[in-house]
């Protein structure tokens, strides 16, 4: 059974579509450069400072409203990499009935591991 799952996955029409690969690689590169920018620029800061906290969150009205260690940045990259995961196996799953919903999913994919990189080098900045 497993092995006719795999077969039917690896003759699938979606992974022989340009649009999906280039998507998926430049989703995969942005969100593996997100995950070694929080690491290597904010995990010295857990070192330097005295209690070990770093800013997470900064808002215009209030300035500096989430404090936490470190780590929790990495909650920006952790949920790219489940939205990643997750449109992708929604638009192989739709590519066969509605192949625009699937260029949607992909292409969102995308456009949201963008928005979050960019939320990562804000809390990188916000920190330095």
């Amino acid at each position: 059974m497993w092995l006719y799952s795999i077969s039917k996955f690896l003759e699938h029409p979606f992974r022989e579509d340009i649009w999906f690969k280039i998507n998926l690689v430049i989703g995969i590169l942005i969100n593996v450069t997100l995950w070694g920018a929080l690491y290597f620029k904010l995990s010295p800061f857990s070192y330097l400072s005295d209690s070990g906290q770093i800013a997470l969150h900064y808002n215009v009205y209030f300035g500096i409203d989430k404090v936490g260690p470190w780590y929790q940045a990495l909650i920006i990259p952790a949920f790219g990499l489940f939205i990643l995961i997750f449109n992708n196996i929604l638009a192989y799953l739709f590519y066969l009935q509605e192949k625009m919903i699937s260029h949607f999913l992909v292409f969102s994919q995308t456009a949201l591991q963008l928005i979050l990189f960019a939320a990562g080098i804000f809390v990188i900045l916000l920190n330095i």
